[in-house]
C-alpha cells in the first residue's frame, strides 16, 4: 500500500500543479533552428509612447523578466549586430464569460381528503429541473505576446503568448511572472 502511495502521490501532485498554471501558446518557423541564435537586442524603445522619454514600471519589469528568461535559455544581450531582435506587446481587453445556473421548480405538498379511508392524505411533489438561467459576467483579459525576429532577414522566427484574467487595468507583477515563465517553458520545447 505504501509503495502505491509513493508512486501515485508525485503523479497526483504534478497533475495539480500543472492544472493551475497559465496556458501559453507558441508558434515557431519550422525552417529555423533556435539553437543557432546566441545574442539578442530589443526592437526600438518601447517606452516612447505618447512622447514619453522613459519606460513605465510595468514595461521595465516585463523587459527585465524577458531578459532573465532569455539569458536562462543561453542568449546574451548584444550592443551591436545581434542575432535576434526581441519585441513584446501587452494587451488588456474587456471580455464576457457566459455563466449559467440550473433552475428548479419549487417542491410542494398537496393535501387531499380520501373519502374511502376517511383520512387527510399528503402527496409530495418534488422539485423538477426546468432549464438553465444564463447570464454574462464581464471580466478583463490580459495578454502578453513575445516576438523573436531574425535580425538578418527581418523575419519572425518565434512567437509566444499567454492570457490570464486580470482584476485591474494593468497586469500585475505576479501575473506577468507566471505568463513569461509559461511562455519560455514552451521555448525550451521549441528549441529541440
Amino acid at each position: 500500500m505504501k509503495n502505491v502511495l509513493k508512486i501515485w502521490f508525485p503523479v497526483f501532485a504534478a497533475f495539480i500543479i500543472t492544472g493551475c498554471g497559465v496556458q501559453s501558446y507558441v508558434e515557431k518557423d519550422p525552417s529555423v533552428n533556435l539553437n543557432s541564435y546566441k545574442t539578442y537586442a530589443w526592437i526600438g524603445d518601447k517606452g516612447r509612447k505618447n512622447d514619453k522619454p522613459y519606460k513605465d514600471f510595468q514595461e521595465s519589469y516585463l523587459t527585465d523578466l524577458i531578459s532573465q528568461q532569455l539569458e536562462k535559455n543561453g542568449f546574451v544581450k548584444a550592443k551591436s549586430n545581434p542575432d535576434v531582435l526581441i519585441d513584446y506587446d501587452i494587451m488588456i481587453e474587456n471580455e464576457v464569460r457566459e455563466r449559467s445556473n440550473p433552475v428548479y421548480s419549487r417542491s410542494f405538498v398537496r393535501y387531499f381528503y380520501n373519502p374511502y379511508t376517511g383520512r387527510i392524505n399528503t402527496l409530495y411533489y418534488p422539485s423538477r429541473y426546468l432549464g438553465q438561467d444564463a447570464y454574462d459576467v464581464p471580466y478583463k483579459s490580459g495578454t502578453i505576446t513575445i516576438n523573436i525576429v531574425d535580425n538578418d532577414s527581418n523575419k519572425l522566427v518565434w512567437q509566444g503568448w499567454a492570457e490570464t484574467e486580470v482584476t485591474r487595468k494593468r497586469i500585475d507583477k505576479e501575473d506577468m511572472n507566471k505568463i513569461v515563465k509559461s511562455i519560455f517553458r514552451k521555448m525550451d520545447l521549441a528549441k529541440n
